[in-house]
């Protein structure tokens, strides 16, 4: 979980989280806007590669976009073995965004 993380557009641009663990199949991530000025929210993507992997990984498909104060879920699948998320605020000179990433939630696919 990343708490009250504040993203200026001018200056910060995407910032990253560190690498983690994939801990399931599936991947269930919620993004909290909880202030904003001049911004279009935020967006989050997750990326993901193997350990041996070099570089900023993969971007998996789908992202959260959010654009109000209030959360934002999106499920991600066919992760590797270690994954982050990449955070992207608004750009304008003047723009911030205040959010927060609350912990993920793993689950594994069902076999039947």
């Amino acid at each position: 979980m990343f708490q009250a993380q504040l993203l200026n557009g001018a200056t910060n641009g995407a910032v990253y989280s560190p690498w983690f663990e994939r801990q399931g199949d599936y991947l269930r991530a919620t993004v909290e806007v909880v202030a904003m000025a001049g911004s279009t929210g935020v967006t989050v993507t997750v990326l993901t590669k193997n350990k041996e992997d070099t570089g900023d990984g993969t971007a998996v498909s789908g992202s959260i976009a959010q654009s109000s104060a209030g959360r934002g879920t999106t499920e991600f699948t066919t992760l590797k073995e270690l994954v982050r998320f990449k955070f992207d605020p608004g750009t304008t000179s003047t723009s911030w965004v205040l959010f927060r990433m609350l912990p993920a939630v793993w689950f594994d696919a069902v076999k039947v």
